[in-house]
């Protein structure tokens, strides 16, 4: 992935990075640059992001397809088709509802530790 002014493109087939962040929890660096992260990730039916919070991260959520269940500050099941923003210093965490769920985040600024 290399930068251009004002463009950086991400494809699905060659992401910048492909881990697995927990057990039945596929994370996919899809692009950033030095304000944004797109981060796709898959998670499993029972499988647990487990409660955190960001220093100075604000993360959006969209629920592409599936079903999960936000837990920390507040709890709240969600379908596709749904979204919640996480500010800084808000508890949160996700645990998989669906046999497979895909969520779409966005990290402003990004996630440091994902860019290694």
């Amino acid at each position: 992935m290399e930068p251009t002014a004002n463009l950086t493109i991400g494809t699905w087939d060659d992401p910048f990075k492909t881990e697995q962040a927990y057990e039945g929890i596929e994370r996919r660096v899809l692009c950033f640059d030095e304000k944004a992260m797109q981060v796709h990730y898959t998670v499993e039916a029972g499988a647990v992001f487990p409660e955190h919070e960001h220093e100075e991260t604000k993360q959006t959520v969209y629920v592409v397809d599936g079903a999960i269940d936000l837990f920390g500050d507040r709890e709240k099941r969600l379908e596709a088709g749904d979204s919640f923003i996480v500010g800084p210093g808000v508890r949160h965490g996700v645990r998989g509802v669906a046999e497979r769920t895909e969520l779409l985040d966005t990290f402003t600024p990004p996630i440091e530790s994902y860019t290694e």
